[in-house]
């Protein structure tokens, strides 16, 4: 049912139920014993004519103003409840939007991790590659060192085998050794010598 015809039907039945009263009242107010055998028509009509008249007034004056302002406060509560329909609507969007943004900095965070993980590991592997390269490097470096200094201590020994070798020979011989005796001498001693070094 409209609200404008349950309006109109509460109307009717408050004024019904006054002209009801209003017809008693003055029945029992004119009567000198209180309540008369038969009532007076002539009464009930001026009570009927009375009320229809402030009924008038009523209308006139006091329905329109009641009605505007039930009108009103129905506007009101319903403009209050269409509010919070849409208070309630943007608190859920923004729940959402909330759990939306949550979930991509999660992702985010867990990208950052991700990409924290794999920089960490290939530097690790990087320096674990530079630092082989630097041992194999370092190894090689001692590795020729070594062989350098190992032939430059073949030469050197060599060199005074020989001297002694010629030394030798010349207290054997019991002369002086000449220049291409000494070469010849050195050839063989060192030929001799390498191999037996080596």
């Amino acid at each position: 049912m409209p609200v404008r015809s349950r309006k109109w039907l509460a109307l009717a039945v408050l004024l019904l139920s006054m002209l009801i009263v209003m017809g008693l009242a003055t029945s029992c107010l004119a009567s000198e014993e209180g309540v008369p055998p038969f009532p007076d028509i002539a009464k009930i009509g001026w009570t009927a004519v009375n009320f229809f008249l402030l009924l008038a007034i009523l209308y006139k004056f006091g329905f329109n103003p009641v009605s505007n302002m039930l009108e009103e406060r129905t506007n009101t509560i319903e403009s209050s409840l269409r509010h919070a329909e849409e208070l309630l609507v943007e608190v859920e969007q923004m729940r959402k939007d909330s759990a939306a943004e949550l979930a991509e900095a999660r992702r985010e965070a867990q990208e950052i991790v991700a990409r924290s993980t794999q920089i960490a590991e290939e530097t690790k592997n990087e320096i674990i590659s530079k630092a082989e390269a630097e041992a194999t490097s370092m190894k090689n470096k001692a590795i020729a060192e070594i062989q350098a200094e190992k032939e430059q201590a073949l030469s050197e020994l060599r060199d005074t085998a020989a001297t002694l070798a010629i030394m030798a020979a010349e207290k054997v011989l019991g002369r002086a050794l000449t220049d291409d005796d000494h070469q010849v001498m050195v050839k063989e001693f060192i030929k001799d010598a390498g191999d037996l070094l080596c």
